[in-house]
């Protein structure tokens, strides 16, 4: 039996027939979620799911024996669960979640109605991060990048090292998802700080320029960095993510 972090835990609200799917990124945990999850359900009314990624809230060593394809079997599975039993859902994530977000509704149309991605990884890496990819012969481990948040005091629930092999599966799932997007139709909301020191917010810009959405949206958090679920714009995060899904659920 794999122990679990606490706080890393995957969780559930039940709310009304809108479903929302809220994902956690890459090397983070539920805990980068949670908030916007429970305030979602909260203020909104809406049923929220919060899967722990496989080989997350773990250690590394568990992570290290996961891939994209874990990650993406585990929120797909959540979506075809809340899609089977709701009026329509919903997704949302940060991060590498985002990715996945995106990822959801190219791969699934008929079942994701509306997304809104924040700080999605949809191609451009950080130098740093690319850096890491062309050693050779690779290292097997790096520092972490947790915490990237701008509040004082605020923690992310993340590991202190990341195992490098994992990172050349994000840069899979974010190539493929690329190669994706332009498959996207459904309603999309971007957000993303203008300081984010770990995914570049110009992949802001490569969202909007490459869905085919007509209704396509972007906010610049500017008070955050790249956990903005935990920083300054959190709840501001949560209205306009919120808002956004209401506005879409009472259209259809």
């Amino acid at each position: 039996m794999i122990e679990v972090m606490a706080d890393a835990e995957p969780f559930a609200f039940e709310g009304n027939d809108i479903g929302v799917v809220v994902s956690h990124g890459f090397t983070g945990t539920t805990q980068s979620m949670r908030y916007v999850g429970e305030q979602l359900y909260r203020r909104f009314g809406f049923t929220v799911v919060g899967p722990r990624l496989p080989g997350h809230g773990t250690s590394p060593d568990d992570m290290e024996t996961t891939g994209y394809l874990d990650w993406a079997g585990e929120v797909e599975r959540c979506l075809r669960e809340l899609a089977a039993r709701k009026k329509m859902v919903f997704v949302t994530g940060l991060s590498m979640g985002g990715t996945l977000t995106l990822n959801m509704a190219a791969r699934f149309p008929e079942l994701v109605k509306a997304i809104a991605p924040i700080a999605p990884a949809a191609g451009l890496l950080a130098p740093e991060f690319a850096e890491v990819l062309a050693l050779n012969p690779p290292p097997a481990r790096i520092p972490g990048i947790g915490s990237d948040i701008k509040a004082p005091g605020v923690v992310e629930l993340a590991y202190s090292e990341v195992p490098v092999a994992c990172m050349r599966e994000v840069v899979v799932l974010a190539s493929q998802t690329h190669d994706l997007m332009h498959r996207i139709t459904c309603p999309t909301l971007v957000l993303h700080g203008r300081e984010d020191h770990v995914v570049p917010p110009a992949n802001a810009m490569l969202v909007v320029n490459t869905v085919r959405a007509s209704d396509i949206r972007l906010l610049w958090l500017e008070n955050s960095y790249h956990v903005a679920t935990l920083d300054n714009d959190k709840d501001l995060i949560v209205d306009r993510v919120g808002n956004f899904f209401a506005e879409i659920a009472a259209s259809k």
